[in-house]
């Protein structure tokens, strides 16, 4: 039964991950009338909205006052925001996301807004959606769900790994890029138009679909070393894509 209990919640982890995903994919078209792959990892699943999810699940679960579940579920899912901000920006030396814009932010890491949305979704996820999936999952035997878990546990972890390792390549091609952009600079080839040729050039010939995807998913990813020529590279990748409709 235990073992049962961990296999389903596995499970929720990644369909809550997805329901993420869809969220934020959705809102990326409303808000910019495009289809982008609103992940940091290339399948379709945010895995901070399934840890979020899980969390509030196992904490708050049980909670029957619901202005309480809302405020419990915003407050927990902000520090668990927070903290994968802080994190990820220590381990890949970028900011993936940037809340300054809005009204009532914490150092452009979380906001008002989205901590009512999380809340608003915490309650619906406790009272409505969790029952739901668990019933659903109750329906089908151990061994299959076991596999289930094992299969999509494998597919996530293969997945992180090679965007782990793409994020680090894409370090390092910033850094080479860098480099060359300062010899031209030394050649007196420092105009806006040359280096946004530069950054051009560099995006076509080096960046692999991963790159190129972590882009169009993260618009306000901000490097703490190379910022000037990572945007540089975005106003190139901007303008290949307009040639390319065109």
């Amino acid at each position: 039964m235990f073992v049962k209990t961990i296999t389903i919640y596995v499970l929720c982890f990644i369909v809550y991950s997805f329901i993420g995903w869809v969220y934020e994919v959705g809102l990326y078209i409303v808000r910019d009338k495009k289809l982008v792959n609103r992940g940091f990892l290339n399948g379709p699943y945010l895995p901070i909205y399934g840890f979020g999810a899980v969390f509030v699940i196992l904490l708050f679960g049980n909670m029957k006052n619901i202005p309480a579940l809302f405020l419990a579920s915003a407050v927990i899912s902000c520090i668990l925001e927070y903290v994968t901000s802080y994190v990820m920006e220590k381990l890949f030396n970028a900011r993936w996301w940037d809340y300054s814009d809005y009204p009532f932010n914490l150092n452009g890491r979380i906001c008002l807004y989205g901590a009512l949305v999380f809340g608003a979704l915490s309650v619906l996820l406790v009272k409505f959606i969790h029952p739901a999936m668990t019933g659903f999952f109750d329906r089908f035997s151990a061994a299959l769900l076991e596999w289930s878990a094992v299969g999509v546990t494998v597919v996530f972890t293969a997945d992180l790994c090679i965007t782990v390792l793409s994020i680090s390549g894409f370090r390092k091609k910033l850094e080479e890029a860098s480099e060359h952009f300062r010899e031209k600079l030394e050649e007196k080839q420092e105009t806006a138009k040359e280096r946004r040729k530069a950054a051009r050039e560099f995006l076509l010939n080096r960046l692999n679909v991963q790159e190129k995807r972590i882009l169009n998913a993260f618009p306000r990813m901000k490097m703490h070393n190379n910022n000037e020529l990572l945007a540089e590279i975005r106003k190139a990748f901007k303008e290949h894509s307009l040639n390319k409709k065109k």
